[in-house]
């Protein structure tokens, strides 16, 4: 009798599962302006608590150190290969600090299999969650820098 092999399930799965988040095969893309871009499989911590200090010091778009901290996170958001692609699409389509924005949550979302907003109201939601687990569980949504006018 052949032996039937057992797929290996791995966390990030069960979690994508349980949460109602579907995993695409294959490379993971994100849509941007209207083009799909392939994502990085990882993003660094560093680029992230750049960001993350910039947005508590309440920097907005036009500072440097918010913009700069804004680009790493989105360089390490977009395969390396398709990062020229990408910013020439960026410079082309006058992308804002909003759309670039969205680029990073949408990011984060696929890669951590959790949605960075509530499901809509056909979902059945989220599963109940204990008060400890939400005060453990990490944030995946990203500072909003304000436009200036």
């Amino acid at each position: 009798m052949a032996e039937r092999k057992r797929r290996v399930v791995s966390a990030h799965e069960v979690q994508a599962a349980v949460e109602g988040v579907e995993i695409v095969g294959g490379a993971q893309k994100v849509t941007f302006m209207g083009q799909e871009f392939r994502m990085s499989d990882k993003i660094g911590l560093m680029p992230l608590m750049h960001l993350a200090v910039a947005g508590k010091r309440g920097l907005e778009a036009n500072d440097m150190d918010g913009l700069v901290a804004l680009y790493e996170v989105i360089r390490d958001c977009i395969e390396e290969s398709e990062w020229p692609k990408f910013e020439k699409h960026a410079v082309d389509t006058k992308a804002d600090g909003e759309d670039l924005q969205k680029v990073v949550a949408d990011v984060i979302e696929v890669i951590t299999a959790r949605p960075t907003q509530s499901p809509g109201n056909s979902s059945p939601g989220r599963p109940q969650i204990s008060a400890n687990s939400k005060a453990s569980s990490s944030e995946t949504d990203t500072p909003t820098f304000a436009e200036s006018p």
